[in-house]
This record gives C-alpha cells, sequence and structure tokens, in this order.
C-alpha cells in the first residue's frame, strides 16, 4: 500500500482489532517525493519485507539496513561474514555455534556481558571469556560492539 504522509515521515502501522493476524507480514519501505520514486520506494519495501519473519510482524527498512544490504546482495554479504566471521565459522559446529550465539546475543544486549550471560544462563566472566575467544579468532576489537 502507499500511504500519504504530509511530513515526509513514514507512520508506524496501528494495529486495530484483528489487522494484525499472526503471520502477516509488512515490509515499510520509506517517504519519497512524488510519483516517479514510487517504484523504488516498492522494490526497497519488498527488500523490508524479505527479511521479515515468516511468523510475521513489521520490518521498517530504515531500521534494517545491514540485513537489507546483505539480502539485496547475498554474494557480498557471503564476502563478508567470511572476511569478518571466517575463523569462527571454520571451527567445529558445537564451538562454533557456542561463540556465534554468544557473540548475537551480546549485541542484542547492546554490549552487556551481564545481560548476555542472563539471557544464556551463564555467567559474565563466561561471556567475556568467550568473547575474547571470537576477539583472538578474528583479529577485531569488540570494545565497542
Amino acid at each position: 500500500g502507499i500511504v500519504l504522509a504530509a511530513d515526509g515521515e513514514v507512520p508506524r502501522p496501528q494495529p486495530g482489532p484483528g489487522t494484525l493476524a499472526p503471520g502477516i507480514r509488512i515490509g515499510v519501505g520509506g517517504a519519497v517525493d512524488g510519483l516517479a520514486a514510487v517504484g523504488d520506494a516498492r522494490r526497497l519495501a519488498d527488500t523490508a519485507l524479505s527479511i521479515c519473519p515468516g511468523s510475521g510482524g513489521t520490518v521498517r527498512l530504515a531500521e534494517h539496513l545491514p540485513a537489507a544490504l546483505v539480502v539485496s546482495s547475498p554474494e557480498l554479504g557471503r564476502t563478508l561474514a567470511e572476511r569478518v566471521l571466517g575463523p569462527l565459522l571454520r571451527l567445529e559446529p558445537a564451538d562454533r555455534e557456542v561463540l556465534l550465539d554468544t557473540l548475537t546475543t551480546w549485541l542484542a544486549c547492546d554490549g552487556s556481558a551481564q545481560r548476555a550471560g542472563e539471557r544464556l544462563y551463564c555467567h559474565r566472566n563466561t561471556v567475556l571469556n568467550r568473547l575474547r575467544r571470537c576477539e583472538q579468532l578474528t583479529g577485531r576489537c569488540l570494545a565497542r560492539p
């Protein structure tokens, strides 16, 4: 759908009674000026929809640009993943999963080892040790998540 936004700000979908049933997926692109740009906006909304979980929900493209970039160019996404995470990806599956889960959870917790530990059911020092191992393997500094 196309929404007229007087101030150029894309409004957030406001679910009403029965409007967002489970499994409904919404991809929201950005605001555009003029009809000539509607095609590009549709393409970007489709990109947002492609990263929306299968279980349903709303994805605003502006809030998920890294994921949208990877979806838009899978080969570049694979190259980037290999360059950044290559040494982790080549570990034994069980070891790789523990380190990637820890890294993902730590990032989702805004760099808080305490909160990540709570989510992972382990001590914060365990999280910090795993993150140090990620740093050693990748050569990347995680001081700034």
